[in-house]
């Protein structure tokens, strides 16, 4: 399972130039800054899963402790952000969101 999230991972750190063009040309601001909250909440949920699953030695609460890393995460985040942006629930659900993908996909 490790070999598929280094691979996606890769992917989603690979430069837009790289896949010859800006894959977010035809997407609005708003849908490219939660598409990034997204990927950061996946990110965060399944880089802390392993962490989690080797010190607590249960799956179950490794995962609840992953999804709520991830949303303090994201929480922190959008505080920090209130004020030069304002404090944006969009983002801060689709951080959430993101790290809600490892409710699915446990390893």
């Amino acid at each position: 399972m490790r070999p598929i999230v280094l691979l996606l991972v890769s992917i989603l750190l690979l430069p837009s130039h790289a896949l010859g063009g800006n894959v977010f040309d035809d997407l609005s601001s708003l849908e490219k800054d939660a598409y990034v909250h997204f990927s950061a909440g996946v990110l965060i949920s399944h880089t802390s899963y392993p962490f989690f699953k080797k010190h607590l030695r249960d799956n179950k609460k490794a995962m609840w402790r992953s999804l709520l890393l991830t949303a303090i995460l994201s929480t922190a985040k959008e505080l920090y952000d209130r004020d030069k942006t304002g404090f944006n629930t969009t983002d801060l659900a689709a951080g959430i969101l993101g790290g809600c993908t490892i409710l699915v996909v446990s390893f």
